[in-house]
């Protein structure tokens, strides 16, 4: 599964044996909520939003170059328009031509400084080239956050070695403007981001309370909910939302995912359906259909979900950690091995991935590669992973 604004919770098994047991070991990817949204481009880029529609037809059927070359024609002639440009980035950015993108976004920055989608764009590409100071520069100007920058900015923090200092300056400013919207949701998001849900649901019920009808803040605050196995709390939050905004897409995918929790997979199906008709390119609402997939089994149809979520957005790191549970359960080790090295080379610290990776190592017999990660996983901030990675190693070490 795949929830956008947090990284889900999950029982791991003893080892993959526990075949189908999939909410045991697959990644929830969630719907990240969308506060202070901007439409830079008024009523005047029309024209723009014409060419990018043209555009997303092409690339639903396929023609990524023809949509590439059309968009380009198209701002190369209209600089100012900046919805087209944008689109244009995002298809470098699927086609993995990372230098292209950011010269594109970087043309909207100049058009736009203030689009906060954009900064977080560039910034996802940073983060990509380990450009850390760079990627954190951007994702904390895109704040409040149109996408997942709070989980990047933790990663990233941890990689600089200040992590703590970005928490405790966040939470200053929190607690320093208590009545200011923004502070209280970022603070609520770090926390998220971090797995303190308790501490997530303080400053997100802050914020909400601030801004009362605020549908991004419910999403995130759902989630959350659902990340403390309060499923009542968790429907009646984002069904709140889904009332004033039955279209919200990231409060749809978060619902979804609280019915799998609860074991209602046609609801869920509709909701994520849903979610994929407001937002064909939004890559959590495909994860969690793949998901659904392999419940039903249908695991050919799961990875081909996974597959387009990773052509939309390659930083998924879910879509990995789904996609190489799918190779390693059909012993396509090599096909596993790949996609959570991927996954890791996102964010490097995960410990549920090298878990997982060294379950892969495990059953290829490779004992010395699956006590390495095993250690590595050790160091999760999941305490799930923690405890499962250091039960497996220690089985590895006594059946020396």
């Amino acid at each position: 599964m795949s929830r956008l604004n947090r990284t889900t919770r999950f029982a791991l098994c003893v080892s993959l044996t526990c075949a189908w047991t999939l909410t045991a070991l697959v990644g929830v990817a969630s719907a990240q909520p969308q506060p202070y949204s901007i439409d830079m481009s008024g009523s005047a880029a029309a024209p723009g939003t014409v060419m990018v529609e043209r555009a997303r037809k092409s690339v639903a059927e396929g023609k990524l170059s023809e949509a590439i070359a059309l968009l380009s024609a198209y701002v190369s002639s209209h600089p100012q328009e900046i919805a087209a440009a944008k689109y244009l980035g995002d298809l470098y950015y699927r086609e993995a031509d990372l230098h292209k993108a950011e010269d594109v976004y970087r043309h909207v920055l100049a058009v736009a400084p203030k689009d906060r989608e954009t900064h977080d764009r560039l910034g996802g590409i940073y983060a990509a080239e380990d450009r850390v100071t760079e990627a954190i520069d951007q994702f904390t100007q895109s704040l409040p956050s149109v996408s997942n920058a709070y989980t990047q900015l933790v990663e990233l923090h941890r990689r600089r070695g200040d992590l703590t200092e970005f928490v405790n300056t966040s939470k200053r400013q929190a607690d320093d403007r208590p009545l200011d919207y923004v502070s209280q949701y970022n603070m609520g998001r770090i926390f998220d981001a971090e797995h303190q849900y308790r501490d997530a649901i303080f400053y997100l019920e802050r914020a909400l309370g601030l801004q009362p009808k605020d549908c991004p803040t419910m999403s995130a605050l759902g989630s959350a909910y659902l990340d403390l196995g309060d499923d009542t709390h968790a429907f009646a939050t984002l069904n709140r939302c889904l009332r004033g905004a039955p279209d919200d897409y990231s409060a749809l995918v978060n619902r979804g995912d609280a019915y799998i929790e609860v074991g209602q997979n046609d609801a869920a199906r509709a909701d994520l359906e849903h979610a994929h008709r407001v937002r064909t390119d939004g890559p959590e609402a495909l994860v969690d259909i793949g998901y659904l997939e392999d419940v039903a089994r249908r695991w050919h149809s799961a990875i081909e979900y996974y597959l387009r979520a990773l052509a939309i957005d390659p930083l998924m790191r879910e879509a990995y950690t789904d996609l190489g549970y799918d190779y390693d359960e059909h012993q396509l080790y090599a096909l596993a091995e790949a996609a959570y090295l991927k996954g890791l080379s996102i964010v490097p610290s995960d410990g549920r991935l090298h878990y997982l990776l060294a379950v892969a190592y495990a059953d290829q017999g490779k004992r010395t590669l699956a006590m390495a990660e095993y250690r590595r996983a050790q160091s999760s901030d999941e305490e799930e992973v923690v405890r499962a990675a250091r039960r497996e190693l220690a089985a590895l070490q006594r059946s020396q």
